[in-house]
């Protein structure tokens, strides 16, 4: 587990994060960490960033979402989120994914190896043990 620190005007705080869901794209991708600060209140933290082919240039973010459940509404906005490339779905949330993806339309593009190489993915990641990611960080 990891920590997030906020620097304000007077003090800097420092809270524990844990990674939550991790994706990424040929263009941008991003960590969602739960995180947990003094009063024991959660809240999630995405770190991502995007790259321009065109430019080379590479913008870092750091979005807050009060639940999951708003990144989820953000990310599932790219009709073709499920082309994304998972990395780790935190065990917590796999069944809710896996509900998620019963519903895509995976025909949205017409090869059928691109279309199992992703499906392939993402089941690898929603069935993986609970560390097999964070563990190799």
């Amino acid at each position: 587990m990891g920590r997030t620190i906020i620097t304000s005007t007077f003090v800097t705080y420092t809270m524990p994060q844990e990674l939550y869901f991790d994706i990424s794209s040929e263009n941008s991708g991003g960590s969602l960490f739960r995180v947990t600060n003094a009063n024991g209140q959660i809240s999630f933290l995405y770190n991502h960033s995007t790259y321009n082919d065109s430019t080379g240039d590479v913008q870092v973010f750091n979005t807050p979402y009060p639940s999951f459940t708003e990144f989820w509404i953000a990310l599932t906005r790219d009709k073709e989120w499920f082309y994304l490339h998972p990395l780790y779905v935190h065990p917590e949330q796999r069944a809710f994914v896996q509900d998620q993806l019963k519903g895509v339309n995976w025909q949205l593009h017409p090869n059928k190896k691109w279309q199992e190489s992703h499906q392939r993915q993402w089941k690898k990641v929603l069935t993986d043990g609970p560390g097999y990611y964070r563990d190799r960080q």
